[in-house]
């Protein structure tokens, strides 16, 4: 009965201020879960709790050695966090400043024409490719390291670049501004030891490794499937139709479509 006073004497005593102050510790928590899913951070993370569980445990036992042990770990753990953590950091930062610096640029809405009419052609002929749709984070270094072109982006460029007898066909192609930035670009791979690596070929999980470690929009064509797929956050989704895959780019990249999901 105590507690339970206690609750209620709480809750009534709350200012609006309070309210609002939950909410954004949720809206941050959940920000995070979302974040770390299905990452190898993600299962870090869980096992951090795991460990926070332990110490509460052994204090409540009075385990005295293993609350000494856990004691000494925590002490370090922001420094832990901050490195075990950091390309999520690094990556949730930067999707925040996406939110509010990205603008639309009309430039981008005959590029996205361009790789959708190339893509599905790729598809049909068994051609692989990747093509990745720079956002708010800057996707500089990949530029750099690929071999930069910087010119218009076409349909036959991009058959071009894909075609085996192609030097640079193995990279991905960079779109930037709406202009080809550069191709035979190497992106970051998915760990191989991910759950989901094993379900995907070098392509998909390079698409996937830069999908999350930046906010680029990464669309992907299988040589062995002759399927066009999608790749954001990490998520890889499948492209029914030309229309499909041009409706959710315009969408994501704020040029007027309605975003499916």
């Amino acid at each position: 009965m105590f507690n339970y006073l206690s609750i209620t004497d709480a809750v009534k005593s709350m200012r609006w201020q309070d309210i609002i102050d939950i909410l954004l510790v949720g809206l941050l928590i959940y920000y995070v879960i979302r974040l770390v899913r299905g990452t190898r951070s993600g299962q870090v993370f869980l096992g951090l709790g795991l460990v926070m569980a332990t110490f509460f445990m052994a204090t409540k036992l009075e385990f005295m050695t293993l609350r000494f042990l856990i004691s000494s770990f925590a002490a370090n753990l922001i420094v832990v966090i901050v490195v075990i953590f950091s390309s999520d950091i690094r990556r949730g930062l930067a999707r925040i400043a996406r939110l509010s610096f990205t603008r639309a640029n009309p430039q981008m809405v005959d590029a996205v024409n361009e790789v959708v009419r190339a893509a599905f052609f790729m598809a049909e002929k068994r051609i692989g490719a990747l093509i990745a749709f720079e956002r708010g984070v800057g996707l500089g270094e990949y530029v750099e390291a690929g071999a930069q072109i910087a010119g218009l982006v076409s349909d036959r460029l991009l058959l071009a670049l894909f075609h085996t007898s192609s030097p640079l066909h193995d990279g991905a192609v960079i779109i930037q501004d709406g202009r080809l930035a550069a191709a035979g670009c190497f992106l970051p791979l998915l760990p191989s030891e991910d759950n989901v690596s094993r379900f995907f070929g070098t392509r998909h999980r390079a698409a996937i490794g830069l999908s999350r470690e930046t906010d680029a929009l990464v669309v992907v064509v299988s040589e062995e499937r002759g399927l066009v797929s999608l790749v954001k956050d990490g998520d890889v989704v499948v492209m029914m139709g030309a229309a499909n895959l041009r409706d959710r780019l315009l969408a994501h990249l704020r040029l007027g479509a309605r975003d499916k999901n």
